[in-house]
């Protein structure tokens, strides 16, 4: 499209947008304390109990998340593996992620499982540096 004066009009800018980062825990609490502190960081944040209220708050936001994190054991007997993995079936195999877990040791068959995925575990009480450093590997 031409303006009256012969130029083409310029597109706004996108503004680029802070990456969005789904956590995943089923203590409300917890969640909270998770989700202001990425948003203190700058990081835009959905925040859920489980794995399909988090595909359906995604599927809102209308965006694939950039990054997710999630506690191991979640309600109904789910686990953070398994969270994480539906959530990289629906919008993207590629999508990093961790599981926080209180367990001590890489026993249980999902934490297996997300170690062979290559997927982070972080160990109860994890620390804002820990995620900090997690978050700068995973999205660069």
């Amino acid at each position: 499209m031409m303006t009256s004066e012969g130029r083409t009009p310029q597109a706004p800018r996108a503004a680029t947008l802070p990456p969005l980062v789904v956590v995943i825990e089923d203590e409300a609490i917890v969640l909270a304390g998770y989700q202001m502190l990425f948003e203190s960081w700058g990081y835009r944040v959905i925040a859920a109990q489980s794995a399909d209220e988090a595909v359906s708050l995604i599927e809102e936001e209308g965006e694939a998340p950039a990054f997710i994190l999630s506690d191991f054991r979640l309600r109904d007997g789910q686990t953070g593996t398994e969270a994480i993995g539906m959530l990289r079936r629906t919008f993207g195999g590629g999508i990093p992620g961790a599981v926080v877990t209180g367990d001590t040791t890489v026993t249980g068959e999902g934490l297996k499982e997300a170690e062979a995925e290559g997927t982070p575990i972080l160990h109860k009480p994890v620390n804002g540096r820990q995620l900090q450093d997690i978050l700068s590997r995973s999205l660069g």
